[in-house]
C-alpha cells in the first residue's frame, strides 16, 4: 500500500467514525484527524520499506490493549468476550472503555511515580501513602497534565490539606537543588544537574544559570507537625485504647491515617533568598551574592505572572507556547507504548541531538497541546492509530536505533505487567481490589479533615503530658484516651456513612447513600463483561498491585528505583529472570487451591475445556491441536491437582506468557 492508497483508506475511516462512533473522552473529528496525522508520518518515513507488518489480529490486540492500558492481562471472561463481539467499532470501543477502569489509574501511576520519584517504602512520617492517593486521584479525575504539575511545583500546607507536597517531601534530606534538577529532567528533557558544580562540559549551562534557575523552588521548608517524642506518647496512648475500646478496635485500617497522622509540611518564605556559593569562581557572578531568578531557556513565554516565584516557573513552563512541555511528555508515553523513543535519551535533550522522525516527535506534542494535555484523549489517539496496531512478524528484525514503525516491536512485559498479570491468575478481575471509586477519594478527604482537628486537640495534651513526665512513661492520660475514643466515634460515623468494612473497603451491596456520578461507568460493553464478584468476597486478603511496592521480583524482571525521574524501565531478558519466574511466591500462588485460576479451572469436567480455559486466561488464546495432543499425553497417566498444578505452572514459564505479540 503507497501512501497515497494509505491517506484515502484512513479518510474513508474518519468519515465513518464521524458518522457512527464518538469517543468518550475526545470528539471523533479530533480523534481520527489525529490519528491520520500520526499515521501518515509514519507512512512517510517508511515509504523506501518493503517489509510492513499486517494489522495485529483480534487475540493479540485484546491481550496487548489490556496490558498497555490497564497493566495486566484480560481474564478469560475479558477476552473471549471481546474475540466473540461482532462489533466492527470494538477496539475503539474497548479502548476507550478501558481508560476509564481502575486497571488504567493503576498501570499509569506506575509511570507518574516513576517520573516523581516516590518512594515504594513508607517513611516513619507517611503511613498511608498520601502522595500515591493524590496521583491515582488525579488520574481517576482525569486532570490536565500541566494542572498536576503546577500543583506539584506549588504545593504547601500539610499533607492532610494538599498531598502534593510529596513532590518536596521526597527532596527533604536534600533540598530543593535536587527537586529543580529532577523537576527540569522530568518535564523538559534536558539535564541542570552537571551545572551546579560547575559549567557544563558536555553542554552550554553554566553554573550561574543553574542558580538561576534554581532560585525560583528557593524558600521551600520541611517541617514535622509534631516531634517524635509526641509520637511516643500517642502510640502508648493508642495501644491502650485498641486493647480497652471494642468500637476503636473495630475500625478499619483507615482509622490509623487518624490516629498516627502523618507529620509532613511543607512551607514556602517568598522573602528568602538563594545566594552564590562561597566556592564561586566564575566571573558572571560574586559568591554570596543573592541569585535573581531567571528563565534560562531559550524558548516558551519571555514574560509570565505569577504570585510566588514558583507559580512563575509553573506557568512559564505548562505554557502551550512552550513546545518542549508536551513534546517530552508525549515522547515518554510513546516509548512506553511502541517500545522505542523518537528523542533518546528521553531526558537528555540537547542542540544537536539526534531525533528519529522529527515531524511525528514535534506533531506528537502539537497533537497532546491541542488536547489541551489530555492524557485519555491523547493516549486513544496513540491506541487508535494504525502505527500501533500494526501486528508482529518475527521474520523482520527491526533495530531499534532505525525503527521506521514497519510493525509492533516484540517486547517482554515490564516488571510492573508481570506482577499484575500474575495477580489476575490468582485473584482475577484486579479492579475489584482498587480503592479507586470517587466515593474513596470522597471518604478520605473528609477522614483528612477529621485529622486536622485532632491533631490541633491531641498535640497540646501530649506535650503537656512530656513536662509533667517522663517521655517514655507508660502513664495513661485520661484526658488523651477521651479525645482519641471521641475521635474513633467520628471515624466510626463515617465509615458507616461511606459503608466502609472492616477489611477497608466500601461495601458496595450495602451501599445506597453514596453513589459513583458517573453513570456511564456503571454499564460495560459486551467487550468489558467481568465476574460479578465483590471486594468484600475476599476481605482479609492484600492485594497490592505494582504501584505499591517495589519488591525482589520487580527488581529481577527490571522495575525502577526511583532514584531518579526514570520511566525507561528496563526490559531485557536474563537467566535470572527464568529461575525467579519458576521459584517465585508470585508464580507459585497462581497454583494453590484457592487461585481464581485454579478454582475456575476445576469447574470443568473434560480435560479439553480445561485446557482451553487455561489457554485462553493465560495467553489468551484458543490451543492448537499440538496444544491439545501435548495436554492428553500428559495426562493420560495421571490426571491429580497436582499435576494440573505442574502444567500450568509450565504454562507461566513459557516465553509466550512473558511476550507481548
Amino acid at each position: 500500500m503507497n501512501l497515497k492508497t494509505h491517506l484515502s483508506c484512513s479518510l474513508i475511516l474518519l468519515s465513518i467514525f464521524q458518522l457512527g462512533w464518538a469517543g468518550k473522552h475526545i470528539s471523533d473529528n479530533d480523534l481520527w484527524s489525529h490519528v491520520v496525522t500520526i499515521d501518515r508520518l509514519a507512512w512517510q518515513e517508511r515509504e523506501d520499506i518493503k517489509k510492513v507488518n499486517k494489522q495485529v489480529d483480534d487475540q493479540d490486540f485484546v491481550r496487548r490493549i489490556y496490558l498497555d492500558i490497564t497493566g495486566k492481562i484480560p481474564t478469560y471472561e475479558q477476552t473471549t468476550s471481546f474475540l466473540k463481539s461482532k462489533n466492527i467499532q470494538k477496539r475503539s470501543l474497548l479502548i476507550e472503555e478501558l481508560l476509564d477502569t481502575p486497571g488504567y489509574v493503576s498501570h499509569y501511576s506506575n509511570f507518574w511515580l516513576d517520573l516523581l520519584r516516590a518512594p515504594y517504602q513508607n517513611s516513619e512520617d507517611d503511613f498511608h501513602k498520601e502522595f500515591n492517593r493524590y496521583i491515582e486521584k488525579s488520574l481517576a479525575e482525569n486532570k490536565s497534565y500541566d494542572a498536576i504539575v503546577k500543583e506539584l511545583m506549588t504545593a504547601e500546607g500539610k499533607v492532610q490539606e494538599n498531598q502534593a507536597i510529596g513532590f518536596y517531601m521526597r527532596d527533604r534530606e536534600t533540598g530543593t537543588m535536587d527537586t529543580l534538577n529532577a523537576t527540569v529532567r522530568a518535564f523538559l528533557g534536558t539535564r541542570l544537574g552537571c551545572a551546579q558544580c560547575h559549567n557544563h562540559r558536555f553542554d552550554k549551562w553554566t553554573q550561574r544559570e543553574f542558580y538561576e534557575s534554581a532560585a525560583f523552588f528557593h524558600g521551600v521548608s520541611y517541617k514535622r507537625t509534631y516531634g517524635n517524642d509526641d509520637l511516643r506518647i500517642i502510640r502508648t496512648h493508642l495501644d491502650a485504647l485498641l486493647k480497652n475500646d471494642p468500637l476503636a478496635a473495630s475500625l478499619s485500617p483507615y482509622a490509623k491515617v487518624l490516629f498516627l497522622p502523618s507529620r509532613s509540611q511543607v512551607n514556602y518564605d517568598p522573602n528568602k533568598k538563594l545566594t552564590y556559593p562561597e566556592i564561586y569562581r566564575y566571573d558572571d557572578a560574586k559568591p554570596n551574592e543573592i541569585v535573581k531568578e531567571k528563565i534560562v531557556f531559550g524558548y516558551g513565554d519571555e514574560k509570565v505572572e505569577g504570585k510566588d516565584r514558583r507559580e512563575v516557573f509553573a506557568n512559564w513552563m505548562t505554557s502551550k507556547n512552550n513546545p518542549m512541555f508536551a513534546r517530552i511528555m508525549a515522547n515518554r508515553l510513546w516509548k512506553r507504548i511502541m517500545g522505542v523513543a523518537l528523542l533518546d535519551p528521553l531526558d537528555d535533550w540537547k542542540d544537536n541531538i539526534v531525533i528519529q522522525n522529527p515531524y511525528l516527535f514535534e506533531a506528537l506534542g502539537d497533537i497532546f497541546s491541542k488536547l489541551n494535555y489530555n492524557f485519555k484523549s491523547f493516549l486513544s489517539v496513540i491506541f487508535n492509530s494504525e502505527a500501533y496496531q500494526l501486528g508482529i512478524d518475527l521474520k523482520n528484525e527491526f533495530k531499534e536505533e532505525d525503527y521506521k514503525l514497519q510493525g509492533s516491536l516484540f517486547k517482554r512485559m515490564s516488571a510492573a505487567q508481570l506482577n499484575d498479570s500474575l495477580l489476575t491468575l490468582q485473584y482475577g478481575n484486579l479492579d475489584r481490589f482498587s480503592k479507586l471509586d470517587p466515593q474513596y477519594f470522597e471518604y478520605e478527604d473528609k477522614l483528612n479533615l477529621l485529622t486536622l482537628e485532632y491533631q490541633v486537640k491531641i498535640i497540646p495534651l501530649t506535650t503537656s503530658f512530656i513536662v509533667k513526665n517522663t517521655v517514655n512513661s507508660k502513664e495513661i492520660d485520661p484526658k488523651i484516651l477521651e479525645i482519641m475514643s471521641s475521635y474513633a466515634e467520628k471515624i466510626k460515623a463515617l465509615e458507616d456513612y461511606y459503608h466502609i468494612d472492616k477489611n477497608g473497603y466500601i461495601n458496595k451491596s450495602g451501599m445506597s447513600i453514596v453513589k459513583n456520578n458517573n453513570s456511564k461507568n456503571d454499564k460495560s460493553s459486551d467487550m468489558m463483561n467481568t465476574d460479578s464478584m465483590m471486594a468484600e468476597n475476599y476481605s482479609g486478603k492484600a492485594v497490592l498491585r505494582s504501584n505499591y511496592h517495589g519488591s525482589d521480583f520487580m527488581d529481577v524482571f527490571g522495575s525502577t528505583d526511583r532514584s531518579a525521574p526514570d520511566t525507561n524501565v528496563e526490559m531485557r531478558a536474563t537467566m535470572k529472570q527464568i529461575l525467579k519466574l519458576i521459584n517465585s511466591p508470585e508464580c507459585l500462588n497462581v497454583v494453590r487451591n484457592d487461585s481464581y485460576l485454579m478454582q475456575e479451572c476445576s469447574k470443568l469436567d473434560k480435560l479439553t475445556d480445561k485446557v482451553s480455559y487455561l489457554y485462553y486466561a493465560i495467553y489468551g488464546r484458543a490451543p492448537t491441536k499440538k496444544d491439545f495432543n501435548i495436554a492428553v499425553n500428559f495426562f493420560e497417566v495421571s490426571n491429580k491437582q497436582s499435576d494440573w498444578e505442574k502444567y500450568v505452572i509450565a504454562l507461566i514459564n513459557s516465553p509466550e506468557f512473558y511476550f507481548i505479540k
